[in-house]
């Protein structure tokens, strides 16, 4: 058994029964990031602390045998953000997709709909309210 083998079974065995990383615990490790990236390039000493503070709180989540309690925390994040990474997904979807369609809000319901790029003139429906209206694609 190598050295690297050893260590791997070790901290097997140190983990085992703990939490673990979840979505709240790497949300706050990309803040924390991000918070010292700012505190650099401003100056600001309170951002450091704050982005310090933040690390602390996520090795102490991954480190916490209390699995019931990490993981309604982490429930709630996922429910407060839901609408927050839903649209970001939607953003992410539309900027990948931008070649191949033209996205089109409906004029009556503002559900957002999609058309192929280059049909030319074209009449959309709305699939939510069956709005007819003409748009260039």
């Amino acid at each position: 058994m190598g050295f690297f083998d050893r260590m791997r079974a070790s901290l097997a065995r140190f983990m085992s029964g703990r939490y673990g990383a979840d979505q709240l615990s790497q949300a706050m490790v990309i803040a924390a990031i991000v918070l010292t990236v700012l505190g650099i390039l401003t100056g600001i000493g309170l951002l450091g602390l704050v982005s310090n503070v933040l690390l602390l709180l996520a090795v102490f989540r991954m480190l916490s045998k209390d699995r019931y309690r990490r993981a309604h925390e982490n429930q709630v994040y996922l429910e407060k953000t839901f609408g927050l990474r839903k649209d970001m997904t939607e953003r992410m979807n539309r900027f990948k997709n931008r070649k191949k369609f033209c996205y089109f809000s409906c004029p009556k319901c503002r559900t957002k709909l999609r058309v192929p790029r280059g049909v030319g003139n074209v009449t959309i429906t709305c699939k939510s309210c069956g709005n007819k209206f003409d748009k260039k694609a």
